[in-house]
């Protein structure tokens, strides 16, 4: 374990799709990996991480999206949802 990293993860209240892709990368995990655990299209794991609302669905399907990501990632998920759709929804 990387206790700088784990540091960071819990002391992050931003959630922001670079960082979730940072602690995807950290927990060993692929996209692809990803996308098989929690049913969710590697296509938008990936518009998810780079915040690419042109190629992401309606906002609740997002949220759940981004819910499943941190659910599996071992974070807490409402918290990482709702910093995330925080600044989703201002775009």
């Amino acid at each position: 374990k990387d206790e700088a990293m784990e540091k960071e993860i819990s002391e992050q209240k931003e959630w922001r799709g670079e960082f979730l892709k940072k602690v995807r990368e950290y927990k060993n995990y692929t996209v692809e990996r990803l996308s098989e655990i929690i049913k969710v299209n590697s296509f938008y794991i990936k518009a998810i991480e780079v915040e690419d609302p042109n190629n992401l669905p309606a906002p609740v399907f997002v949220r759940g999206y981004v819910v499943q990501i941190a659910k599996e990632l071992g974070l807490d998920s409402k918290m990482v949802a709702d910093a995330y759709m925080k600044h989703f929804n201002k775009n």
